[in-house]
């Protein structure tokens, strides 16, 4: 879990204080989407981004996609809407989203070993 970094656009508290009980130690706070989208710009990586939107909880396969590189090649990065507090189902996806990250984070690793 040491890897892996999530960005959370707005105030989602019960989401923040699950992914620190997992062992994300990478987790950087928000106010609002055009600060995400131009640290984005700028360079930052982010495995997931959490974003507080009560009426968008349970959309599932949305991403942020942006265009990276020297080539222009685009780039996408999973987004997920959230509520305040987020209902269990809710931080029990993203508890499982977060760990499946860390696996294929880990197994990109070894294979470069």
């Amino acid at each position: 879990m040491d890897n892996v970094r999530v960005a959370i656009c707005g105030k989602l508290d019960t989401a923040h204080a699950m992914l620190v009980k997992e062992g994300v130690k990478q987790i950087d706070s928000y106010s609002d989407a055009l600060d995400l989208a131009y640290n984005i710009r700028s360079g930052e990586e982010y495995h997931l981004i959490l974003v507080y939107s009560p009426q968008g909880e349970g959309l599932m396969d949305t991403e942020y996609s942006f265009g990276y590189g020297d080539n222009g090649q685009r780039c996408s990065v999973p987004v997920r809407l959230l509520n305040e507090p987020a209902c269990h189902s809710a931080l029990l996806e993203l508890k499982s989203t977060v760990h499946g990250i860390s696996k294929k984070i880990r197994e990109t690793e070894n294979s470069f070993s």
